[in-house]
């Protein structure tokens, strides 16, 4: 796929997970602090069963929507059947995480990659590369759900529980707002790159932050699982200086660990023995500007984003991603007016610092919480 057509590709994926996101969300980012709550009353089974409900009948309400757009207009069927795989994925596997099964976790990602290689080893040739391409990716992550299901055990089960999904809904909806708001930088850019830039610059902006989603994303994704779960049921029996100092250890070691695996990268890429598998949409140093903005992101969401979940102050997250989405899309804009090199990749990093740090002044408070506030309104 040559990087005109891989930055559409890149960019419909993105948009449609945007989507996505707004779908399912509120069900979705509740999983994780709630759940833990839940586990330490002894309620997560009958818990996870109420969100697998809700996560079904959504399920359904986009699938009738797919059919509709279908009939009466020109809609995209398979971006709609991504919008529900994605979501169902993305869910699921969030259950997973908060119960701290990493193998099975792994083996779900691992289901879905590979089922995903093999379909576009087969169906993305000719001229609907782009279209085979999203069949492809949406059919993954379809398998990578059921395989995630499996794991969650459905025949362990219990009645799902409406009167639960009020807290919970509330706790999501209202970090879905700041998932719009980042979302308004991921998407927004690309965007804006596809209006005052070239498809080819589109391509190669796009598969750098993808490939930095991918490997340094990854690492810090492994800490989230591990440390985050694990500080969140410590914070459940209340002991708050062991989640954030649980937190702070994950992000640090996870952030050293990417930093030299971005490194590598490049190392490796300019030694020459990369150029099989690295085409002409890599470029090393809008990797290495786009890693930095990646690992700034991620360590916010390990560090900055439970202190916001544990303390219902989501919305600050929202304001710092609309400031950070502001300044990049000026920065960008003008840069790729101007036919400045590396625009889009500086305006991205920028952005998910200024987020980085707005977030963190706005929580500065809740972050320097050591329990001792929440222990005097007990007594």
């Amino acid at each position: 796929m040559q990087p005109n057509e891989y930055g559409i590709f890149s960019t419909t994926i993105a948009t449609v997970s945007f989507i996505s996101t707004i779908v399912f969300g509120a069900a979705t980012y509740s999983i994780m602090p709630v759940s833990a709550k839940m586990k330490a009353s002894g309620l997560e089974r009958e818990y996870i069963s109420t969100v697998l409900v809700v996560l079904a009948v959504l399920s359904v309400l986009v699938s009738v929507c797919a059919v509709i757009l279908d009939v009466f207009t020109a809609g995209n069927v398979v971006a709609m059947t991504i919008i529900v795989s994605f979501g169902l994925h993305t869910a699921l596997q969030e259950m997973l995480r908060s119960q701290l099964r990493l193998w099975a976790y792994g083996w779900s990602a691992i289901g879905q990659a590979l089922t995903y290689q093999a379909l576009v080893t087969f169906l993305v040739t000719g001229d609907a590369k782009v279209e085979a391409a999203l069949a492809a990716f949406s059919v993954s992550y379809l398998v990578g759900a059921i395989i995630s299901f499996w794991f969650v055990g459905p025949s362990d089960l219990r009645r799902p529980r409406l009167s639960y999904l009020g807290r919970s809904l509330v706790t999501g909806h209202a970090f879905v707002l700041s998932n719009l708001a980042e979302n308004g930088l991921f998407v927004g850019i690309r965007y804006i790159v596809l209006m005052l830039g070239s498809h080819n610059q589109l391509g190669v902006f796009s598969f750098c932050v993808d490939f930095a989603q991918r490997s340094v994303g990854f690492l810090m994704n492994a800490a989230g699982f591990v440390f985050v779960p694990r500080a969140f049921s410590r914070a459940a029996m209340g002991a708050t200086r062991e989640f954030r100092r649980g937190l702070l250890t994950g992000a640090s070691v996870a952030a050293i660990l990417a930093a030299t695996s971005a490194a590598g990268i490049v190392i490796l890429f300019s030694s020459g023995y990369a150029g099989k598998w690295l085409d002409n949409s890599f470029d090393p140093i809008s990797f290495l500007i786009v890693s930095a903005a990646v690992l700034t992101n991620r360590t916010k969401k390990v560090v900055i984003d439970p202190f916001a979940l544990r303390s219902n102050s989501t919305l600050k997250l929202t304001y710092g991603y609309i400031i950070g989405a502001s300044v990049s899309g000026l920065i960008s804009s003008v840069g790729l007016a101007l036919s400045l090199p590396y625009s889009a990749e500086t305006a991205y990093l920028t952005g998910y610092l200024l987020a980085a740090w707005c977030s963190f002044v706005f929580l500065k408070n809740a972050m320097a919480d050591d329990g001792r506030s929440e222990l005097t309104k007990r007594q």
